[in-house]
């Protein structure tokens, strides 16, 4: 006997209806021997949940009957598949808080070079000194070259009437924005974490830098989520402020990543459906930018010589050593970070945590141990952080063991023994707000002299002692200081009061009293009296800005006390450079000042002449037509020269 043939597949249009209401629509199925059967990607595209081990066919057709979360019914005359769901069984309709982001922009690069400088001289007690300081720059998609140097004629290190040139940092970076990374051959910072020391060292770095991607936000943002029976409208208001006013269909929605500022704030969210009735609900949030979101990842690993007396001598390198450090998000309110950094004879290695709690606070924990030729030591890093609209609190703590050591004390530089600080603030509204901080820290005195140079006249405070213009910094520090303050707008003046006290052995106090007055978008006048170890003195200030390209700023400032100072001096805002000129009078001893500052750039075939460029610039262009006014954010950036062609720092 023949056996029956096999009814073929039929392939079917329709029209989805879930819970009651039309999702607009049109889904492709395939019916085979009275099954309903889809693609996982259309079940998804149409609003169904599809776990990702359930499996599929040869042919990749899913059973609809396979979705446990969800009853259907096929009405094949009016060509209308409907279908009751839970709502765990339907994919969120996902609300944007603001325009969905646009594609990536790709970063290119030209190639040229730039020079940054900045020169200045002084003259003081019969002595006449020049100093400069160079930041030099060559560019291409390949990377960037960059060393940066001190010069000084008349009065170096070395001692009066010396010339010398003391080189700063030599660097190759490359920056690749995909990836995020950012690799640098030769000088650099270390990377760290918050409970470790950043050193300089001369070697290789690889990290995650997040600046690369301007449009990422790094710390976890609130997310929103909710259902309705019918389609509605949501109103969300952050901290008071309407930022969503949406209509949505029946089902779950899901509001992620509402823009919102770091601290502690409300969320409100009211549903109405098409009768008016409502339903609201209120919820606190944290936002903080120590914690990262979710799945996100930071890094930088270098190796290297560790630099000593960095700005005094152009190549003091010292022992070799390797540092590492790792952040990870592990949910909306856990960071997980570790640290490993070593050299010859010490070793340390360290873990923590970043954490919200309960949307109230972040608090932070890490403990770290070393170990080597010096023993093996112990440091315990705790901490709390609230920012509210009234009240900030904080609070934090750092202990060591006597043998705790890391790479910065192996060059040198102490570990401090304990480190605690606590602040608490208030806002009180139209009254201003007030503010009270104590700090401590007990460092020992480092193995090698630590000394920076300070070019003669420079004005420095009677506690620093200065000898061939070299400033040699204090080798042990213990300082107990409590702090409070007050400040309050009166109309157009701000009022302030301070006040400190160093408890470390009957140290020193003052209190600091002051109003500033705006004069203009770019000028203001403040006046302050105080006492303090000194004594008691009193300081008036004017000052201008140069903010435009044509702008003049000027800046006069007069001090009582011991010693009396007076300061003046004009500014003005060239197309090509900053142009200072003033004079500084210190007790008995007077010094006249000038300077330049600007930069001057190679790119496309032209020199440009500009004020200085501390990042990335472009040319406009304007095929040759000259004296062409260009804007940019809506500011006057300057005319085009002969060739039609402008520098946009």
């Amino acid at each position: 006997m023949a056996l029956p043939a096999l009814a073929a597949d039929q392939t079917l249009l329709l029209d989805v209806e879930v819970n009651g209401y039309s999702i607009g629509k049109i889904g492709t199925f395939t019916l085979r021997d009275g099954a309903l059967l889809s693609q996982r990607a259309e079940l998804r595209d149409l609003g169904f949940q599809v776990p990702a081990g359930l499996p599929a066919g040869p042919d990749g057709l899913i059973p609809v009957a396979a979705l446990t979360r969800m009853t259907w019914r096929l009405d094949r005359p009016a060509q209308k598949l409907f279908v009751a769901a839970r709502d765990d069984g339907l994919v969120p309709h996902i609300v944007q808080a603001g325009e969905a982001p646009g594609a990536r922009i790709p970063v290119e690069s030209g190639t040229g070079a730039t020079i940054n400088y900045d020169l200045s001289g002084t003259a003081a007690a019969g002595q006449n000194v020049g100093t400069g300081s160079f930041d030099m720059r060559a560019f291409s998609p390949w990377g960037v070259a960059s060393t940066d140097m001190l010069t000084y004629l008349g009065g170096g290190p070395a001692g009066p009437g010396t010339n010398s040139a003391i080189r700063l940092d030599s660097t190759y970076t490359y920056s690749d924005p995909d990836t995020e990374r950012r690799y640098r051959l030769g000088d650099f910072i270390a990377g760290g974490l918050g409970w470790t020391r950043p050193v300089r060292l001369l070697g290789a770095q690889v990290g995650r830098d997040f600046a690369l991607r301007p449009d990422l936000v790094t710390f976890p943002l609130p997310v929103v989520r909710g259902s309705v029976a019918v389609p509605s409208t949501v109103n969300v208001l952050v901290n008071g402020t309407q930022l969503i006013s949406r209509q949505i269909a029946a089902g779950p929605f899901e509001i992620p990543q509402l823009p919102v500022l770091t601290g502690a704030g409300s969320i409100a969210m009211t549903v109405t459906d098409a009768l008016g009735k409502q339903v609201s609900v209120t919820l606190p949030f944290y936002a903080s930018s120590e914690l990262l979101a979710p799945g996100l990842q930071s890094y930088s690993v270098q190796a290297g010589l560790v630099r000593q007396n960095w700005g005094a001598a152009s190549g003091d390198y010292r022992q070799l050593a390797g540092v590492a450090s790792y952040r990870r998000g592990l949910s909306q309110w856990l960071t997980a970070e570790a640290g490993a950094e070593g050299t010859a004879g010490t070793a340390m290695g360290g873990a923590g945590i970043v954490a919200n709690i309960g949307n109230i606070a972040v608090v932070n924990a890490a403990v770290a141990a070393s170990g080597g030729s010096g023993g093996s030591g112990r440091q315990y890093t705790a901490g709390i952080q609230r920012s509210g609209a009234v009240f900030t609190i904080g609070a934090s703590a750092s202990v060591a063991s006597p043998a705790f050591r890391d790479v910065a004390a192996a060059g040198g530089d102490p570990v401090p023994r304990m480190q605690t600080g606590a602040n608490l603030g208030v806002s009180l509204g139209r009254f201003g707000s007030a503010g009270i901080a104590y700090s401590a820290i007990d460092r020992d005195a480092p193995q090698a002299p630590i000394k920076l140079f300070v070019p003669p006249g420079t004005f420095l405070t009677p506690d620093i002692s200065v000898t061939n213009g070299v400033a040699f910094l204090q080798p042990a520090q213990h300082a107990h200081v409590g702090t409070a303050s007050y400040s309050v707008q009166l109309g157009n003046v701000s009022f302030y009061v301070t006040a400190f006290r160093d408890f470390y052995r009957g140290g020193s106090s003052g209190v600091l009293a002051g109003l500033t007055i705006p004069l203009g978008a770019r000028a203001s006048v403040s006046a302050s009296a105080g006492t303090g170890s000194n004594g008691f003195y009193q300081q008036v200030q004017a000052a201008q800005s140069p903010a435009s390209i044509g702008d003049w700023g000027y800046q006069a400032f007069g001090a009582t006390g011991n010693p009396a100072h007076e300061f003046g001096q004009l500014q003005y805002r060239a197309p090509w450079a900053l142009l200072t000129a003033g004079a500084d009078r210190a007790g008995r001893q007077t010094t006249g000042r000038a300077e330049v500052q600007g930069a001057v750039s190679y790119l496309g075939g032209g020199i440009f002449p500009s004020n200085t460029i501390n990042d990335s610039f472009g040319i406009a262009d304007t095929g040759g037509l000259p004296d062409v006014r260009v804007m940019t954010e809506n500011r006057p950036a300057g005319r085009t020269d002969s060739a039609g062609r402008l520098l946009i720092p």
